[in-house]
């Protein structure tokens, strides 16, 4: 038993003579190839599981009997059975909370009302803490759901299985192919004009969703009881309740009920992904490209990430044979905290064994932290969004995350069942405290501002097309070292060609009417004679354009254009990009600075700076704080698209330009030289690159960092000085 035979609590239930109301119904449940007991309020439809032990108890309640006289028959009879007295306790506060147990005398009418009145309390007080998260119930649908029982039945079949899985490997071979209209059209999707169809498409598929889990739910024959809307940060969306499939006696079974939404989602995505790459621009393709990215991206995102109580997490809890894995992996780090740092030894594991308590603490540590991560996020975005209502948010976030623990750590000091170990436990709980304010605000860590630039060969030249041509012979392969005027590639244009031969056959006929015009109309000579020079003109024009089309190396260097060869017979528009010539001799990095970080970075003498190019992760260039230039005035235009949010960059760029390259904000260039080829190798020296330039500014504490960090996030997004 993982429970203490006896408890100091036991006399508060000792001589309790209750029994379990009639309306509950009781089943099983094979758990890890271990049986477990399911309680089921048809009145309220609420679960309860219950471990063998505990039912062994709870099955033998009845008024004629106290409960201490049946758990000493228990104990004696049954000693294998017998549920420990902490647990005993534990199950029958729950049942009593909720109203499932009875007395044989007059019924506590009072007490009744009472625990209800608090159970809505409560219940009114979390929707008060979770205002962002409201569900409103509309309509009970499971009468609507039996008539069309045959429906689910027919839609989750193995017939239909197979069609699924057709139409989404099919619609995925399709969007592959059409990846780079793909990645296009994915730049406009939080575009103002698109936010209507992306939000019409949401609630279209969340709709579907819903309706799939309830049409799997009655598959198996679950009842779903309510179905309403959900305000999701204001954003209202459809909502239904399928906890009846916690019930279901097959793992299976409640594995397809809580993975229908998604499977829902996913077929409508497939189909629509089809649509869009048979469509031309217009609303169908719109509306179908909306839903292929609503449904699958987003989808697997949300619904399809464990660490959020969506489908997912419920589809892990049964897979891994945890049922409540979240409360469980947070009892589980509540016992590792009284029982080791407390020194509680009447503390109780959540976890039955080594495997399920590696799962639990994991599960914790990892769904804390993004938990963490996900409501800063949640409470940035209605800040920027409703700025009032953010306010209450993030007030509400702090009470929830720092008062109501603190205050239930208060309530663990200084509770009674303690009294032996609460010397320990307050020390422990101080000593804490202690440490963390310390490392926090006295412990000096180095302090490094990182910002985005673009690595530039100090010489260098871009090759484009002179005159549209067809690149006809490559001389020169990529990467090879270059001297000037050689020969780069060659195009050839076939209408080029034509208009030399039609003008110099223009200039033959010109020539032979000047020469008639001298003896039938000397008027017409001057004419014809300007004429000449015209079609002159025009062949030398010409003749000059088809010789660009030789290109040849403006400077010595390193040819550089690596997708070239790929592309011969290819036709090339006039402008078209070829390659560069880069000269290794020397390179610098141009890093964007936001205005929050150029104060720090110019008020620095001598940082440290280390540069870091993305696809060189384990390579730091550690660079001279001599070659570090700050140029001191602001600029808008970045010096590379790659920088900005359209090349894949994180500096914002204003939506109305062309290029990507106007940012919206102003900012400040950094520019540092880098040392001489001969100590760095030209493979980790690529011009275009984009990377990082890491500066240290000595060291501080944690604390100043992080309210240096809040200030300046509140003063340029919220206009606020504090």
């Amino acid at each position: 038993m993982k429970n203490a035979t006896f408890s100091e609590q036991w006399y508060r239930v000792a001589d309790l003579r209750v029994g379990i109301l009639p309306s509950v119904r009781v089943h099983k449940q094979i758990i890890r190839d271990k049986i477990h007991y399911i309680l089921t309020d048809t009145y309220s439809q609420k679960y309860f599981q219950v471990s063998p032990e505990a039912y062994a108890f709870l099955a033998r309640l009845s008024p004629r009997r106290s409960v201490d006289e049946i758990w000493r028959y228990i104990i004696t009879e049954y000693p294998e059975q017998a549920p420990g007295q902490d647990e005993v306790a534990q199950v029958l506060s729950q049942l009593h909370h909720a109203n499932l147990l009875y007395h044989q005398s007059l019924p506590d009418g009072g007490g009744i009302f009472d625990r209800e009145r608090k159970k809505r309390r409560r219940e009114f007080q979390g929707k008060l803490l979770t205002f962002l998260f409201i569900r409103i119930p509309l309509w009970n649908p499971n009468a609507w759901l039996n008539r069309v029982r045959p429906l689910a039945r027919l839609i989750f079949s193995l017939p239909l299985g197979l069609i699924w899985l057709g139409m989404v490997l099919y619609a995925a071979l399709a969007v592959l192919e059409n990846s780079s209209e793909l990645v296009r059209q994915s730049q406009g999707i939080l575009a103002m004009g698109n936010l209507p169809l992306l939000y019409l498409c949401l609630a279209g598929l969340k709709i579907c969703h819903e309706m799939a889990h309830s049409l799997a739910c009655k598959r198996f024959g679950g009842d779903v009881h309510s179905l309403g809307v959900m305000f999701l940060v204001f954003m209202p969306l459809p909502y239904m309740d399928a906890t009846s499939s916690w019930s279901f006696r097959e793992r299976k079974q409640r594995v397809l009920v809580s993975s229908a939404g998604m499977i829902a989602e996913l077929f409508l995505a497939a189909v629509a992904a089809v649509i869009w790459t048979i469509t031309g621009e217009g609303l169908i393709n719109s509306l179908a490209f909306n839903v292929m990215v609503v449904g699958s991206v987003s989808s697997l995102l949300f619904n399809g990430n464990p660490l959020l109580r969506f489908d997912a997490y419920y589809i892990l809890s049964d897979l891994v044979d945890i049922p409540n894995l979240a409360q469980k992996a947070t009892r589980q780090w509540n016992y590792l905290a009284q029982r080791y740092l407390m020194g509680s030894d009447a503390a109780v594991s959540a976890s039955e064994g080594r495997r399920e308590r590696l799962w639990l603490t994991g599960y914790g540590a990892a769904s804390y932290l993004y938990r963490l991560f996900i409501t800063f996020a949640i409470v940035l975005f209605v800040l920027d969004q409703f700025f009032a209502i953010g306010v209450v948010a993030a007030i509400t976030t702090f009470f929830l995350m720092v008062v109501r623990p603190a205050w239930r750590l208060f309530e663990y000091l200084v509770s009674p069942h303690i009294h032996r170990h609460r010397s320990r436990a307050i020390i422990v709980t101080l000593l804490l405290l202690l440490s963390v304010a310390s490392l926090v605000s006295l412990l000096p860590i180095p302090y490094r501002v990182k910002v985005p630039g673009v690595l530039e060969a100090l010489d260098h030249s871009v090759i484009t097309t002179p005159v549209a041509g067809r690149l006809n012979e490559l001389r020169v392969q990529s990467g090879q070292q270059v001297m000037r005027d050689q020969v780069l590639l060659v195009m050839y244009n076939m209408d080029l060609e034509t208009d030399i031969i039609i003008t110099r056959q223009a200039l033959i006929e010109s020539g032979q009417l000047q020469r008639r015009a001298l003896w039938d109309a000397p008027g017409e000579s001057a004419a014809l004679n300007l004429y000449t020079h015209m079609l002159e003109d025009r062949l030398a024009d010409l003749l000059a354009r088809k010789k660009s089309l030789v290109i040849q190396a403006p400077m010595d260097g390193i040819w550089v254009a690596p997708p070239l060869h790929e592309k011969l017979d290819n036709w090339f528009a006039r402008g078209d990009h070829l390659g560069q010539l880069i000269d290794p001799t020397g390179f610098r990095f141009t890093a964007v600075v936001p205005q929050e970080k150029a104060n720090e970075l110019f008020r620095e003498q001598s940082p440290d700076i280390g540069l870091r190019l993305h696809g060189q992760a384990d390579t730091m260039v550690n660079l001279n704080a001599q070659a570090l230039h700050l140029i001191p005035y602001q600029r808008e235009r970045l010096v590379s698209a790659a920088l900005g949010w359209a090349g894949g960059g994180a500096i914002a760029v204003r939506s109305d330009a062309q290029d990507g390259q106007q940012a919206a904000e102003g900012f400040y260039e950094v520019r540092v030289r880098l040392p001489d080829t001969d100590q760095l190798t030209f493979a980790t020296l690529l011009h275009g690159a984009s990377g990082e330039l890491c500066v240290t500014l000595g060291s501080q504490p944690l604390l100043k960092q992080a309210r240096r960090g809040i200030m300046q996030l509140l003063q340029k997004r919220y206009g606020l000085l504090l």
